[in-house]
């Protein structure tokens, strides 16, 4: 089974919207992660300030050999998102409609 990583934020920034999001993730971070070993990444609309990105990694081993430089981008993305971290979980996947 594969490993989802789910982290949600919180717009902090005065100028920022989610569609600057949505545009940077499209641009830069969809890009990294999938060059760091994902399979899929998505951005959720979590509500009002609020957003979620949740990566489908294939394996527990390749999200964490490259979890430095995932923390690297999201200490990067909070900066350019205009957004705080507010938590990150992550686990296996137990079972899915589509496997």
């Amino acid at each position: 089974m594969s490993f989802v990583s789910i982290t949600t934020w919180r717009i902090t920034g005065e100028t920022e919207t989610l569609q600057h999001v949505t545009q940077l993730m499209k641009r830069k971070y969809f890009p990294g992660l999938l060059a760091l070993g994902a399979k899929h990444s998505m951005l959720m609309d979590a509500e009002l300030d609020r957003f979620a990105i949740v990566t489908v990694y294939p394996s527990r081993q390749v999200r964490d050999d490259a979890l430095a430089h995932i923390s690297d981008l999201r200490r990067e993305g909070a900066e350019e998102f205009g957004a705080e971290l507010m938590d990150a979980y992550a686990g296996e996947v137990l079972a899915a409609s589509d496997e």
